[in-house]
């Protein structure tokens, strides 16, 4: 019995030496060591995947994949240290592809890229851009360029827009042509005038007297009219620049959209350009476009259409409009808005389509068409806008350089109908 007893007492006073062990064990696990300044800290300890490679210098057992063109690694070697294949070394490249991120917070814009190579001097026609560009070009001295109809400066004129709320009145005042450039046609002594018209429902014409011509003209003529000014606001002012002899002619034009028509006087120089040789409506288009590199597309958005032509005939019109993608010469997608009527020389669309890109290395452009379409099913042509590097239109070409230097935003904009 006291065998039994003394055994009993040496199993507690095991156990109970044990269990005191694993408490001091714990609390040295738990026991939080006082604060201490990192000064001793350096090198690649501060890295923490660094940090994280075996300490014997045995090489990481893993394998990373060659790297693939892309829009944010484009082709050449950014990485001089990578060699394709299974040679890589981890950290080398871990180290460039760091201090790459870390100094790079954006995607940023490079005319050199593939993708956003639109050989802007080459399309852009007509406008300063061009002509400049032909001037800085290398030539030699017998070397001449001759600029045709479309491409030569035909001038500019000065408007001044002012609407008066409180008589509900719209101010226009033709200040001055300066800079004209008008064909000769073998006539000594040209003269002059300014047609106006304002797009409405029932358009509204108008008509400055006749002039000398010279090449800065003062005119300081103002017309009033009793408008609306939601009327007004979606419609625009023709200006159309008509000679005298040896026939009465239009020789240039220009639109002026009454969007942002305010009680605040407003100036504007207008370019003149000659008059398109088929009938184009003056209808506006509202456009928003969203490059998204990540999953290849390119977002495109119908918001809005204004300034719509009235019917001519009793039947019923209404619009939608068609977007077409082109990419390596060829039509990629197309895609269609619903049918839609006007209210108030208005519609509002609000649709959204996505473009899959071919390929992300090759320039696309978009094709936008405005169409009519009446009771009986006949559908015409209106207009078309044309977003891309090669458009002749600068606030499409504005649009999309900003589309595509900065994926991920939307950028939206106004644009003039041209002829289709």
């Amino acid at each position: 019995m006291v065998a039994v007893m003394e055994c009993l007492k040496n199993c507690c006073k095991n156990f109970m030496r044990k269990k005191e062990k694993e408490q001091e064990t714990q609390v040295i696990t738990m026991k939080i060591p006082p604060n201490k300044p990192d000064e001793g800290r350096r090198g690649v300890t501060e890295d923490y995947l660094l940090s994280k490679l075996p300490p014997d210098g045995r090489e990481v057992p893993f394998v990373l994949p060659t790297f693939k063109a892309s829009y944010i690694q484009p082709r050449g070697s950014r990485f001089p240290n990578l060699q394709s294949g299974l040679q890589s070394s981890a950290r080398c490249t871990y180290a460039d592809r760091k201090a790459e991120l870390s100094g790079s917070t954006h995607f940023s814009y490079s005319p050199e890229s593939s993708l956003h190579r639109g050989h802007m001097a080459e399309y852009i026609s007509p406008g300063s851009t061009r002509r400049d560009t032909l001037k800085n070009r290398n030539q030699s001295p017998k070397e001449s360029i001759t600029l045709s109809g479309d491409e030569r400066e035909l001038g500019k004129v000065c408007v001044q827009l002012s609407y008066q709320e409180a008589l509900e009145q719209v101010w226009i005042t033709l200040v001055q042509c300066s800079d004209l450039n008008l064909p000769s046609d073998g006539v000594e002594q040209q003269k002059i005038s300014f047609k106006g018209i304002i797009t409405t429902g029932k358009p509204i014409q108008f008509k400055t007297s006749v002039k000398e011509y010279h090449q800065d003209v003062t005119f300081m003529e103002t017309f009033v009219f009793a408008l609306r000014l939601q009327q007004l606001r979606c419609s625009a002012l023709v200006l159309r620049l008509q000679t005298y002899t040896p026939r009465k002619r239009t020789v240039a034009e220009c639109v002026l959209s009454l969007r942002q028509l305010s009680p605040q006087e407003t100036q504007h120089c207008l370019d003149l350009h000659p008059p398109s040789k088929s009938s184009v409506c003056h209808s506006e288009l509202h456009l928003a476009t969203c490059f998204q590199p990540v999953n290849g597309r390119i977002q495109v958005q119908i918001l809005a259409a204004q300034n719509l032509p009235a019917s001519s005939s009793p039947l019923t019109q209404a619009f939608f409009v068609k977007v077409e993608m082109h990419q390596m010469d060829r039509v990629v997608m197309k895609k269609k808005t619903r049918v839609m009527k006007a209210s108030g020389g208005q519609c509002q669309w609000a649709e959204t389509f996505y473009f899959l890109l071919a390929a992300l290395d090759h320039a696309c452009s978009l094709s936008i068409k405005l169409y009519s379409r009446s009771s009986v099913r006949r559908k015409q042509c209106l207009g078309q806008v044309h977003l891309g590097f090669d458009s002749s239109a600068p606030d499409a070409v504005d649009q999309w350089k900003d589309t595509m230097a900065h994926p991920e935003k939307v950028v939206s904009a106004w644009h003039h109908l041209s002829a289709p």
